[in-house]
């Protein structure tokens, strides 16, 4: 199969900027630490990942919508990055 011809869809979440307006991004990872559950983002432009920014967002679920929060402990944000770089590192060793 040639590259051209691999296709997927990916999950995206619209989610709002300081200015006013709104970002796609795709949904990359879901995972649950510290008793929370945490979604990795990373910004989408015409259907494609762009670059290689990720956000972490809290989450809570209603429904089908995924309830997104802001990490405004740095602590917590420094925890939980650095947990899931260590699952990153662990998914690439196996």
């Amino acid at each position: 199969m040639e590259k051209d011809d691999m296709y997927f869809e990916i999950d995206t979440i619209m989610i709002p900027l300081e200015d006013g307006s709104e970002m796609e991004c795709a949904i990359m990872d879901e995972f649950e630490a510290e008793g929370r559950n945490y979604v990795v983002l990373s910004p989408v432009e015409e259907g494609d990942v762009i670059g290689d920014d990720e956000y972490l967002y809290r989450y809570e679920e209603d429904g089908d919508d995924m309830i997104l929060s802001y990490i405004e402990d740095d602590d917590e944000l420094e925890r939980i990055s650095d947990l899931y770089a260590e699952m990153c590192e662990s998914e690439d060793e196996e």
